[in-house]
């Protein structure tokens, strides 16, 4: 009898395994799976968090907004907010750098040295983008700007407020942007402040700079558009 029931356990078993073999969603349970076995023991919680539902959904990715970045010679400069341009500059460099490396995932792509970005913002007014394209030989501008740009919720909590607006002109007719993005306000973390006495404020700085990066360099290239995913989560890293 317990032989007999062992037997039909194990045919089962087979059985089990076949059917799971033989299904698209043996992958999607699997990585979801890794992504969870990974979270108990790595920092990067919001990218696994990302890459679990990736994975459970198939691997899906959404096209970008906008293709006029493939293979051209592309310059990006962020200005900061008129506001406070001098006590942002910083920020708005950091993000123009990463939208800069984030953007090396569009096909065919050549990103002018963020250095000689540096050194042009240094000796000019930041509207004079044009001239920064046509000094570099640039093919395509992507202009950021920056109307806000704040780290704190009241006087003990960070929370990051942005408001982001993006243009791309052509270097061969720049009168007109050929390609406009009002993104619009961008929280972190979105639903809460977190103390301020829980991290350095050049931590939190750089977290929310990635952020922004991010929102702005995905119109260019396909991702995956769960990647924003449990961003407050990382807010508590």
């Amino acid at each position: 009898m317990i032989r007999g029931y062992a037997q039909k356990e194990i045919a089962i078993g087979k059985e089990k395994k076949m059917d799971c073999s033989s299904s698209r969603n043996c992958t999607t349970y699997l990585g979801a799976l890794l992504a969870l076995a990974m979270l108990a023991t790595s920092g990067c919680v919001h990218s696994i968090l990302a890459t679990g539902i990736y994975l459970w959904q198939g691997g899906n990715v959404v096209p970008a907004q906008c293709d006029a970045l493939e293979d051209q010679r592309v310059v990006v400069v962020c200005r900061p907010p008129s506001s406070n341009e001098y006590r942002h500059a910083g920020a708005a460099r950091s993000i123009g750098k990463r939208v800069s490396q984030k953007l090396t995932n569009v096909p065919g792509i050549e990103i002018v040295s963020h250095a000689e970005v540096d050194n042009w913002v240094d000796e000019q007014d930041w509207n004079n983008f044009k001239e920064l394209g046509r000094a570099v030989k640039a093919s395509r501008v992507v202009y950021i700007e920056l109307d806000n740009f704040d780290l704190h919720k009241g006087a003990t909590l960070y929370q990051g407020d942005a408001e982001v607006n993006v243009k791309v002109y052509d270097m061969a007719n720049p009168s007109e942007p050929i390609y406009e993005s009002n993104i619009g306000q961008i929280l972190f973390p979105r639903n809460s402040g977190i103390p301020a006495a829980d991290k350095p404020v050049q931590q939190f700085q750089r977290q929310f700079v990635e952020v922004v990066s991010e929102q702005i360099a995905i119109h260019f290239y396909k991702h995956n558009p769960n990647a924003s995913f449990a961003l407050d989560a990382v807010a508590n890293e």
